[in-house]
């Protein structure tokens, strides 16, 4: 899961694209992406939604 999340995290796919579907706020999500916050501190709430919009998304990563 998470070497899912973080081919995510490091994709082209917008911030907003993923707030979008998610619900998971653009700037946690731009946190996330400078390391301001580590992928192994996120919630289990939004790791479940990154790793659920991953797995739709996996084509276009």
């Amino acid at each position: 899961m998470k070497e899912d999340i973080l081919k995510l995290i490091e994709s082209d796919i917008t911030g907003y694209k993923i707030h979008k579907e998610t619900g998971i706020s653009e700037s946690t999500i731009s946190r996330i992406r400078s390391g301001k916050i580590e992928l192994g501190s996120i919630s289990l709430d939004n790791a479940t939604k990154l790793h659920a919009f991953y797995k739709k998304h996996k084509e276009e990563i």
